[in-house]
């Protein structure tokens, strides 16, 4: 049985690109099943919806959020001429700050804690105090991607470089629970083995164009035959390749289809932003491991960062968040039961 004193929660929430939409779900899963959330760490996209939450802003950019398509994500790059980054990230920021008003962490209805990189001194950046989306926009900073962010001293990048899942700095009142969800689960085992199937696949092409060349080579050696045997020949060894070409488009095609399901990652569609992602990712992915590995929060929700990573996923907000909130609500099901 929950009681009220252990539902009490201090949320965690990790870097993860538009995966992190995901927890407008699972905040939502949370308050309506009567947890109380005492406190928001974040760390990047993680820092992003804690901090409008923690704003009272959740609704408004949800609705804002939920609107959003490509023309409209178009709209929000604000591309730069820059060799060191790729996005301003100041039109993004001022649509956001549009809908939910800038205020001092400070001043937050609950305690509230980001984390930024400092490029030079390799140091984490703990935000405590301050303006709201200063914090936000220095944890969002993914290198090459947006223009690192300057306040004082510091210069800033995202804070999963250092601290994906950011346990380390939630505020605790002492009876809470600590929540922690991370969208940068990866399973490798079942990538390497969906690749290993894709690339066979895709082998048999190359196969069916050596033997068209070799049918090709082989027809000097018919030259004593008769044309119709020739013909013949040919006919069934055309027929050969068929059949082989056809299986193997359909096993590429079933390969293709059971991958697009289950998220699996690719070369064919491998483009700057895709390859800047991904690698960026993996990264997360390790740190996050390590993390958790070190500190065993008492509730974890996890994603796998397969899901979604692609520009046009931030187009997907309300599906994401429909899987956060299914993924929560699993998770809080495990605990309480064992309770």
């Amino acid at each position: 049985m929950i009681t009220s004193k252990n539902k009490d929660v201090a949320l965690v929430l990790a870097s993860g690109g538009p995966r992190g939409f995901a927890y407008i779900g699972a905040i939502e899963e949370l308050e309506a099943r009567g947890y109380n959330i005492t406190s928001v760490a974040g760390c990047s996209i993680g820092s992003l919806v804690g901090g409008i939450y923690a704003a009272g802003g959740l609704d408004d950019f949800k609705k804002w959020l939920f609107k959003l398509n490509n023309y409209k994500l178009l709209g929000l790059l604000d591309i730069s001429l820059s060799k060191s980054y790729l996005v301003k990230g100041e039109k993004v920021i001022n649509a956001i700050k549009s809908i939910v008003p800038d205020v001092n962490i400070e001043d937050l209805r609950i305690p509230y804690r980001a984390v930024a990189t400092d490029l030079y001194t390799g140091e984490q950046v703990i935000f405590k105090e301050g303006k709201l989306f200063e914090a936000i926009r220095s944890s969002i900073s993914i290198p090459s991607m947006f223009r690192p962010v300057r306040l004082g001293y510091h210069t800033m990048v995202d804070g999963g470089i250092l601290n994906t899942v950011p346990m380390d700095i939630a505020v605790r009142n002492g009876h809470d629970i600590l929540v922690t969800f991370d969208v940068n689960q990866i399973d490798s085992e079942k990538i390497s083995s969906s690749l290993v199937a894709y690339h066979n696949a895709k082998n048999q092409y190359s196969d069916s164009k050596i033997f068209v060349k070799e049918i090709l080579e082989q027809l000097p050696s018919q030259k004593d035959k008769s044309l119709l045997e020739v013909a013949k020949w040919v006919g069934d060894e055309t027929h050969k390749l068929i059949l082989k070409d056809k299986n193997a488009h359909n096993k590429s095609k079933e390969i293709d289809r059971k991958a697009e399901e289950a998220n699996m990652p690719f070369m064919e569609d491998d483009n700057y932003y895709s390859i800047l992602s991904r690698s960026f990712s993996l990264m997360l992915s390790t740190v996050a491991r390590l993390q958790l590995q070190l500190y065993k929060p008492d509730i974890l929700v996890k994603m796998n960062f397969d899901s979604y990573g692609n520009i046009t996923d931030y187009t997907k907000g309300a599906e994401i968040s429909d899987k956060g909130r299914e993924l929560m609500a699993r998770a809080l099901d495990e605990y309480e039961k064992a309770q």
